[in-house]
């Protein structure tokens, strides 16, 4: 009987981190460098997984510096984490009553002195790409953009 419950234990702990894992998608397509992108596309399930990896240019308004505490969001090794809106778009809820979020971008630290000074509405153009990571169990997509360069306009 213990041994039984024991499995039992190690099925429901198995099959509850894999509720919780995600795994890293691969690009989809490819996108010559430099190509403008309505950053609204590039964020839609639809075609994120286009512009992995990819070199695209795309227009946002900047909405925050950092991302929400309750958010567990992997930031990419030497970046730092802003957050971004559609231009003219509006912030989203957070999960689990954290407040309201924009869409993560993760930039180099070397780059970063910018971000802590834009303000709230400021537009900025992004180069860089998708990382899309997708939840084992429900199939949800987690959209991210890694820039490789910013700049405001």
């Amino acid at each position: 009987m213990k041994t039984f419950n024991y499995i039992l234990l190690l099925l429901f702990a198995s099959s509850l981190t894999s509720c919780i894992t995600t795994k890293t998608l691969k690009a989809t397509a490819s996108v010559p460098a430099g190509t403008t992108v309505n950053y609204s596309k590039v964020v839609n399930p639809a075609y994120a997984t286009d512009y992995i990896g990819a070199d695209i240019v795309t227009e946002v308004e900047f909405y925050s510096a950092g991302k929400a505490r309750n958010q567990a969001t992997k930031v990419p090794k030497d970046h730092v984490v802003f957050q971004v809106l559609p231009i003219g778009g509006t912030p989203k809820d957070a999960p689990f009553g954290g407040g309201q979020l924009g869409d993560y971008v993760f930039l180099p630290k070397d780059q970063s002195d910018i971000i802590f000074n834009l303000k709230r509405g400021d537009k900025i153009q992004l180069r860089g790409g998708t990382r899309v990571q997708k939840y084992h169990l429900n199939g949800i997509k987690i959209i991210e953009f890694v820039a490789t360069s910013i700049e405001k306009i």
